[in-house]
């Protein structure tokens, strides 16, 4: 009788064990999708230089926080500004709400970084003959190792001279060249100032 007993005893201890272990997997399927949605890096308030092959500074990146996936090559970030140098061009102070970063492959079999920006962009250069120049949208990609920027949203350009209102454009960092764009909506439309048709 009391065999009879351990063995009961022994088997229900079994049986709580098998029950609290499948409880557990379970647990831990459920929550695995959970711990594939955290990043792999997570930091706030970064700052990170990219250098050229020379040595020099080619950009200085801060932001409020970023979160870094490494298995899918991308990396979010909160309140970007980035700092983008060019030999000759003056540098552009760039920034907006969010954005992010990933690589993706050239035409050429290239793999080049793009940074995507959104919220609020705005772009600044303070070019010594032109003046301040001002770009804001709602979104810009840019392509820093091509120093090179685009937007299909609607884009203003405010410069020394009046404002330009577009519905897209493309930017050479490098050259200064900026092409702009119009759509059925919205013509690329420019407001200059009037002291800018007095004589001297």
């Amino acid at each position: 009788m009391r065999v009879v007993s351990i063995l009961i005893l022994i088997t229900v201890l079994i049986a709580i064990y098998w029950t609290i272990d499948d409880g557990s997997r379970d647990e831990d399927q459920e929550r695995s999708p959970e711990r594939s949605d955290e990043p792999d890096v997570y930091g706030q308030r970064i700052q990170f230089n990219q250098l050229k092959p020379d040595g020099s500074l080619h950009y200085r990146m801060f932001a409020d926080a970023i979160r870094q996936y490494d298995g899918q090559q991308l990396t979010y970030m909160d309140a970007p500004f980035l700092h983008l140098r060019s030999p000759q061009q003056p540098p552009w102070d760039i920034r907006s709400i969010k954005g992010s970063i990933t690589n993706q492959e050239t035409a050429q079999g290239v793999t080049e970084e793009v940074v995507y920006l959104q919220d609020n962009v705005r772009m600044v250069q303070e070019h010594p003959e032109r003046g301040t120049v001002t770009l804001r949208s709602e979104s810009f990609y840019l392509y820093p190792d091509r120093e090179y920027a685009e937007t299909t949203q609607n884009v203003t350009i405010d410069t020394e001279v009046g404002r330009t209102v577009a519905a897209g454009m493309s930017t050479d960092m490098q050259t200064g060249v900026i092409t702009l764009s119009s759509n059925a909506t919205q013509r690329v439309h420019t407001i200059v100032l009037p002291d800018q048709f007095k004589k001297s």
